[in-house]
């Protein structure tokens, strides 16, 4: 695909999102797109309505914070289900290890990395099987929603910039095409909140690799400082979802910044001392 191709499909994608908080103060994000498919469930949470005190105040869902105990996050997992109706029992999470790897996950995941040791290395899951909840983390790092209609599969990834750059939103197509049948022109996909490329500075030589590596965007903007550049992991995400095949008008972009809203925990807003995130994808009835 040429320039003059993409950023003419750029401008198909869907953007915008829903909010909403429960009577407790439990906030969580939203597509249009994916909240139209009654066969499913889908959501992003917010920093909102848990337990947890300081700068990880207060729905911290990261189990790397050393300063927090695992059973707080454990509880603000509980809050979170309870706001959301997600069966906590069917939280499957990927290893997080920014990575392109991609398991296909069912009924006897459950647990996995919550009260079960974690899954082997992965940072994308795919599955068909509606007991399951298919969960990853955030703290600046997009998370990629994927759907396919008519298979009834889903796939849901965490995508830091390494794994951004390697393209994990065109394996998790792959390995729903592989696992599901999936053709992608059916596969509905969006991206979760993150850093924006406003807030996503690098080192000038990182912005170039991207550039090189994804020439039809214009995701490379000058930098306010020497040696630096911005990044626009938006346009690299559907950059990748479009060779994958997934059409533009099935792509939709929350357009959120973790960095720029303060209803999220941003790694580098917050300047590393923040909580975490986490996304989640259920399948409600694969008949409906």
């Amino acid at each position: 695909m040429n320039k003059e191709d993409f950023l003419s499909s750029w401008k198909l994608v869907g953007r915008g999102y829903r909010y909403h908080e429960n009577d407790s103060g439990v906030g969580s994000f939203t597509l249009p797109a994916f909240s139209e498919m009654p066969w499913l469930a889908h959501g992003f949470s917010a920093r909102t309505g848990g337990i947890s005190t300081g700068h990880l105040a207060s729905l911290n869902l990261s189990f790397t914070r050393e300063e927090e105990p695992r059973a707080v996050t454990m509880e603000n997992y509980r809050i979170f289900c309870d706001a959301e109706g997600i069966p906590v029992e069917s939280m499957v999470m990927d290893a997080y290890v920014h990575g392109t790897t991609v398991l296909r996950v069912d009924r006897n995941d459950r647990g996995k990395g919550y009260t079960f040791p974690p899954l082997p290395d992965c940072d994308g899951l795919v599955t068909n099987d509606p007991a399951v909840t298919l969960m990853t983390g955030h703290a600046d790092c997009m998370a990629f929603y994927f759907a396919d209609p008519h298979t009834k599969s889903i796939g849901l990834c965490h995508a830091g910039w390494r794994g951004a750059f390697d393209r994990i939103g065109r394996e998790v197509v792959r390995k729903m095409l592989q696992e599901f049948g999936s053709d992608p022109a059916d596969i509905v996909a969006g991206v979760g909140p993150s850093i924006c490329g406003n807030c996503f500075e690098v080192d000038e030589a990182l912005g170039r690799d991207f550039a090189d590596a994804f020439p039809a965007t214009d995701c490379l903007m000058p930098g306010k400082r020497p040696g630096k550049a911005y990044v626009d992991l938006w346009m690299i995400a559907v950059s990748q979802f479009m060779e994958a095949g997934v059409l533009p008008k099935h792509i939709s972009l929350m357009g959120v910044c973790t960095v720029e809203d303060p209803r999220l925990y941003s790694y580098r807003g917050d300047n590393r001392q923040t909580g975490g995130m986490a996304a989640y994808l259920r399948i409600l009835s694969p008949d409906v």
